[in-house]
């Protein structure tokens, strides 16, 4: 029986409707989807929110038209700028020096719980993720059934969307008539969907570069470790250009969409042309457009080489990988090798295995849709209702 799903997903620069199908040659096939650019949120709060109903209406409208079906039931992944994560550890004494059960990895994750207060928190306990578990004093696994000891210890993280973001979404999908089935982290599903079990193993660092911030996640095991939000991502770049340049922002984008980081011999004398506000021709010598470019790109590099200097220093191992996704740079020629030399570390652009849409730039949406999935699975097929299995699964 295949199971039909729905997700929207509030990125910085567009609002992202995705309707997807089980049963497919992939774990889920997207039949419907539709992209509606806005305004987007900084700081905690939307730029322009008289908008948000009718962006979400469009979206969700267009997504259905593709699929030739009516949402009537969503999920609704949670932005990274209305979340925080939380981690911690905690060591549990096994009642028994038998076989490590379920209950006791429940028990121990429990625990962390409460060494974290989250209960005191006040937000809505989004995902309740395990880094790795010790057995003993052995080796980090993330599977500790089945194994025999006396200690049980582990990290766990948990992503917890802020109250403010929920309130807004049920009186913005209640305005719709759509009901609401869950709050999932986008952040979390694009670091489960993107980066392998083995660079998680290693300690993976996903540096998200959207139109207005940039998501910086240190993710390991099945958690998201470390996560932090820097105020500066690729519309930035097109503001300076914009600015400098006293183009329109349209042709701006165009410029830095088209921008070269590492010419060639072609490359290096070449005019960039485009329309100014009144429809004339303008053009440009490359070196007019490098010095803001490169200008605005240096200080968005520089925030993410401090943020793993200070902040998530030591959380990286010798074998970490970087990954950068998110339409802020991912895109532009040249942009990963630029990060990579600025950071000191290789880059890697990863891409999500599917059929359609998978560019960086929908590297969140998709993520939010296999977490969905992901979930369902792992309730297992005891429970019946495809997806109305997943409405207990997330607690506030």
């Amino acid at each position: 029986m295949k199971t039909q799903v729905a997700a929207i997903d509030f990125g910085t620069s567009k609002v992202v409707t995705l309707i997807a199908q089980s049963g497919g040659v992939n774990r889920c096939d997207i039949i419907g989807s539709g992209t509606v650019p806005y305004d987007g949120f900084a700081q905690g709060d939307w730029n322009t929110p008289e908008q948000l109903a009718r962006v979400a209406r469009d979206s969700i409208a267009a997504a259905e038209l593709e699929a030739n079906s009516k949402v009537r039931e969503i999920y609704i992944g949670v932005p990274g700028e209305f979340t925080h994560v939380c981690t911690g550890e905690a060591e549990i004494t096994l009642e028994s020096a038998g076989e490590i059960t379920e209950d006791d990895v429940n028990r121990v994750q429990d625990a962390v719980a409460d060494e974290l207060k989250i209960a005191e928190l006040g937000g809505y306990v989004m995902h309740r993720s395990p880094a790795w578990f010790v057995v003993d004093d052995g080796k980090k696994t993330m599977m500790p059934l089945g194994a025999h000891g006396e200690r049980l210890r582990a990290q766990v993280s948990f992503v917890v969307a802020e109250p403010v973001f929920i309130e807004d979404m049920k009186n913005l999908m209640g305005s719709l008539g759509v009901a609401i089935l869950g709050f999932l982290s986008p952040t979390l599903g694009e670091s489960l969907l993107l980066l392998s079990i083995e660079e998680r193993d290693r300690v993976a660092l996903l540096v998200d570069v959207g139109y207005l911030n940039t998501e910086v996640s240190v993710v390991e095991g099945d958690a998201i470790t470390y996560h932090a939000m820097l105020p500066l991502g690729g519309g930035q770049i097109t503001a300076d250009l914009c600015e400098e340049l006293r183009i329109p922002m349209r042709a701006a984008e165009q410029i830095k969409r088209r921008y070269v980081f590492n010419p060639d011999e072609f490359d290096q004398d070449a005019y960039a042309e485009v329309a100014g506000a009144n429809g004339e021709r303008l053009s440009f010598p490359r070196e007019y457009i490098r010095r803001p470019l490169e200008k605005s790109m240096d200080e968005l590099c520089d925030m993410v080489d401090l943020t793993l200097k200070n902040d998530a220093a030591g959380l990286l191992g010798p074998r970490s990988q970087v990954f950068l996704t998110g339409g802020g740079i991912a895109l532009m020629r040249g942009g990963r090798e630029y990060l990579a030399t600025k950071l000191g570390h290789p880059v890697k652009v990863p891409v999500a295995k599917s059929a359609r849409m998978n560019s960086p730039v929908y590297a969140s949406a998709l993520g939010l849709v296999d977490l969905i999935f992901d979930s369902i699975e792992q309730q297992g097929p005891k429970e019946a209702g495809g997806i109305k299995k997943l409405r207990g699964l997330f607690k506030g």
